[in-house]
């Protein structure tokens, strides 16, 4: 596949769905980034079909739509899918509704799991979970909770008793401003798992069940929403934007705005086939 540079106005022109990437195509984690408001007016004014695609499990998406108009984004929780979100539509798939949970995460993202019935554990009550769901792990004491969770792991493995771990967000890192990074959940239960794997082996129960970009249910739910097969996904990491429109068999473009800041990375030939972008986009200003 061949990749070749697109602006933003033939994007609107050639396809009548546009999946964003939220961190680094249209927010830098702290402010809009330079040109999306206008972009998401203009988007409206026509009454274009545009969702927003993001990995963030942290707030529900109710919240997510206010943070975005406080800073002048318009865009609706209707217009948001957020791996979040999903977190109820996997435990239903997996026959995991009933099984007791212990979230770390937001007051708000458990008050949401709690009234869609998600039978949740206190932290007192944790050694009864039979699920953990790592949904927000920003203010870890890292070191300390890590070795707590991999001896509980150990302890509950040992029993045969087997804990399933719900990542819904995978990314391993993302940007808050142009040139900071902070570590995501992803990172941590990438730790857990390969410290679980060393001690009883690899084996797939032990897998974390993974929600949000690159995985297949958010573009199928994407693809459902938008009712349409001229679809496009514009993001800025290879391995989660790209990787999973291009496994959805969606059109993708990479703006070179954020994590993915240069066009080297996309025109050599060692990157892989599945994570080449249709498309290059600098800028999403119209």
């Amino acid at each position: 596949m061949k990749t070749s540079l697109i602006s933003i106005k033939d994007v609107i022109k050639n396809y009548e769905s546009i999946l964003f990437d939220s961190y680094g195509v249209l927010f830098d984690g702290i402010k809009p980034m330079d040109g999306s408001i206008e972009l998401i007016n203009h988007l409206n004014k026509i009454n274009y079909n545009y969702f927003i695609l993001t990995n963030d499990s942290s707030i529900t998406d109710e919240e997510r739509s206010k943070s975005f108009i406080n800073q002048g984004l318009n865009i609706t929780s209707e217009k948001i899918i957020s791996a979040g979100s999903l977190i109820c539509n996997l435990m239903q798939k997996e026959n995991l509704m009933g099984k007791k949970c212990f979230v770390y995460g937001t007051k708000s993202i458990k008050n949401d799991l709690k009234a869609k019935g998600v039978k949740l554990l206190s932290e007192n009550e944790m050694g009864k979970a039979e699920i953990i769901i790592f949904s927000d792990v920003e203010k870890w004491p890292t070191a300390e909770k890590l070795n707590k969770l991999l001896n509980f792991f150990y302890k509950k493995h040992s029993e045969n008793k087997f804990i399933k771990i719900i990542l819904p967000n995978p990314d391993i890192i993302y940007p808050v401003g142009n040139d900071y990074f902070n570590f995501g959940a992803a990172a941590f239960v990438d730790i857990l798992e390969q410290a679980i794997f060393r001690i009883f082996g690899k084996n797939k129960q032990y897998n974390a069940l993974r929600l949000g970009k690159p995985y297949e249910m958010i573009f199928e739910i994407a693809k459902s929403r938008c009712k349409s097969n001229k679809i496009i996904m514009i993001g800025d990491q290879l391995e989660t934007d790209i990787l999973g429109a291009n496994k959805a068999k969606i059109d993708s473009a990479l703006v070179t705005t954020g994590i993915n800041t240069t066009k080297k990375k996309i025109t050599t030939d060692k990157i892989e086939k599945n994570l080449l972008p249709k498309f290059i986009l600098d800028s999403i200003r119209l």
